[in-house]
C-alpha cells in the first residue's frame, strides 16, 4: 500500500476522531485526537529531516563492455549524522533492458554502507543510467524524502566479439598481402627476428638492448609489410534480414562484422566500413585502438532498418576500394544482382569473400523457395569464384568463419608468429 493511502486512512481516522470527541466529549477521544495528531506531526518532522547528513553516490567499473557481460556498479551511502538511518532506499532510472537491481538498507550513526550491484547485458546499444535516487521516511510510510544525486552516465554495449584464431581472408591478387618468409632488406614495422650483426649492415637496423644483452652487436630482420587494408560492407536493409530479438539474423550479422573487424585489427592491417542502415555509415580504414572503438561504437547502434539493396550500397562504394584490398561483405541477401557487382574486382586487384546468412532459419522454418532463392546465390558466387562461409541460425560463429563448416572458402597461408621488437 503506497503512502497516499496511507495518509488517506489516517485522514479518515482522524476525521471520524474529531467528530467523536466534539460530539461526545469523551476525553479520551480528545487525548487520540492529540495523539493522532502528534504522532502525524512527528512523522513529518522525521521524513523531513531523514535525508540530512546522508552522501551518497555510485560508479560504474564497466561503462564498455559486450553483449553477455556482467555491468557492475559499485553503490556507497555515508551517513554523517549521530542518528542511525533505519530504512534508506537507492535505485537509478535507466534505459537498461534489466536495470541495476536497487536496494532498501539501514545505515548507522556515524557509518557507511557499500556494495556492489549486477546485471548481465543481454543486449547490445547505448544505454542511460540516470542519477542515483534516494528516499526515505517515516516508520509508518505516511512520508517520504527524497532526492536526486550525481549526474546520468551512458553505459555503451558492444556487440558480442568471438574469438577468430583461424580466420583468414583470402589473398588479393596482388603481391604483398601475406608475410614473406623471406626477409625484406629495407625497414618495415614488422620486425621478424634478430641476428648477429653482419660486415655491410646498416647502423639504424642494430638492436641496442639485444646487443647489450649478447654482449656483441645483432641487428634486427623485418618482413615485407602487409598492404591489403579490409573493408567490411555489413548490408543492413531490413529486407535482408529476419527473425526478432536476440536471435535475429542482424544480431549474428553484426556480431560477424564486429569479429572479423577485431580479429583484423589484430593481425596490423587497416579495417575499413560500410553500414548500410537508415542512414549509411562509412569509416575509412584505419588501424589501431581508436579505429577498433569507433567501430565496435557504430555496430552497438545500428539496426536492420535499411532500404537500400545491396548492389546499389556495393556500387557506391566501388570507387572506395583500391588496389590490394579485400572486401568482406555481411549479408543475408538472396538478390543475386550484388553478386554480379563483384565480378570486376577481382580484375581491379580486389579479394572477395562473403558471409552469407541463411535467414529464413532465424524465423524457425525455411520454405522452397526460401531454399531456393539461396541455393542460387550460392551458384553464383561459386560462378564467379567468389568465397563465402554460410551462417545459420545456432552456429558457432568461431567454427564457421574458421572455415570448418563453410561452403566455398577461399584459402589463405598461415601467418607466422612473429616477435615485436621495440628499436
Amino acid at each position: 500500500m503506497g503512502s497516499l493511502a496511507r495518509q488517506l486512512r489516517f485522514v479518515f481516522l482522524g476525521t471520524v476522531l474529531v467528530v467523536a470527541a466534539f460530539s461526545t466529549g469523551i476525553d479520551f477521544l480528545f487525548f487520540l485526537v492529540y495523539l493522532l495528531g502528534g504522532l502525524l506531526l512527528g512523522s513529518w518532522y522525521y521524513a523531513r529531516r531523514g535525508l540530512q547528513g546522508l552522501r551518497a553516490g555510485y560508479h560504474v567499473l564497466n561503462p564498455r563492455a559486450q553483449v553477455g557481460e556482467v555491468l557492475q556498479a559499485v553503490y556507497r551511502v555515508d551517513n554523517a549524522t549521530r542518528w542511525s538511518k533505519p530504512w534508506v532506499e537507492l535505485w537509478n532510472d535507466s534505459t537498461l533492458p534489466a536495470p541495476l537491481p536497487g536496494r532498501v538498507i539501514g545505515v548507522a550513526s556515524q557509518g557507511s554502507r557499500q556494495w556492489l550491484a549486477k546485471v548481465t547485458l543481454l543486449r547490445r546499444g547505448s544505454y542511460r543510467l540516470g542519477a542515483l535516487r534516494v528516499r526515505t521516511g517515516d516508520p509508518f510510510g505516511l512520508f517520504t524524502s527524497e532526492m536526486v544525486v550525481g549526474q546520468p552516465t551512458w553505459v555503451v554495449v558492444f556487440p558480442k566479439v568471438h574469438e577468430l584464431p583461424h580466420w583468414r581472408l583470402p589473398p588479393s591478387p596482388v603481391d604483398g598481402t601475406a608475410p614473406s618468409r623471406q626477409r625484406f632488406e629495407a625497414a618495415s614495422p614488422l620486425v621478424s627476428s634478430i641476428r648477429p650483426y653482419v660486415h655491410g649492415d646498416a647502423i639504424n637496423r642494430i638492436h641496442w638492448l639485444s646487443s647489450v644483452r649478447h654482449g656483441e652487436l645483432h641487428v634486427k630482420e623485418f618482413d615485407l609489410e602487409q598492404t591489403a587494408d579490409l573493408w567490411l560492407m555489413l548490408d543492413l536493409d531490413r529486407a535482408s534480414h529476419a527473425g526478432v530479438g536476440e536471435n535475429a539474423s542482424v544480431e549474428a550479422a553484426v556480431s560477424a562484422a564486429a569479429s572479423i573487424a577485431v580479429q583484423t585489427l589484430n593481425e596490423n592491417r587497416a579495417v575499413g566500413i560500410t553500414v548500410s542502415s537508415r542512414r549509411q555509415h562509412l569509416l575509412t580504414p584505419d588501424r589501431g585502438t581508436r579505429v577498433e572503438q569507433k567501430i565496435l561504437h557504430l555496430l552497438a547502434n545500428v539496426q536492420a532498418d535499411g532500404s537500400r539493396p545491396l548492389a546499389e550500397v556495393l556500387v557506391s562504394t566501388l570507387p572506395q576500394l583500391r588496389r590490394g584490398m579485400t572486401l568482406c561483405i555481411v549479408t543475408g541477401s538472396t538478390d543475386r544482382e550484388w553478386v554480379r557487382a563483384l565480378a570486376s574486382l577481382r580484375r581491379r586487384g580486389v579479394g572477395t569473400v562473403v558471409v552469407l546468412l541463411d535467414r529464413a532459419t532465424y524465423v524457425g522454418r525455411a520454405d522452397d523457395e526460401a531454399r531456393a532463392e539461396l541455393a542460387a546465390v550460392r551458384h553464383a558466387l561459386a560462378e564467379y569464384d567468389i568465397g563465402y562461409h554460410l551462417l545459420t541460425a545456432g552456429d558457432d560463429l568461431a567454427h564457421v568463419l574458421g572455415g570448418k563448416g563453410a561452403g566455398r572458402r577461399a584459402s589463405r597461408p598461415k601467418i607466422q608468429g612473429r616477435e615485436q621488437l621495440r628499436a
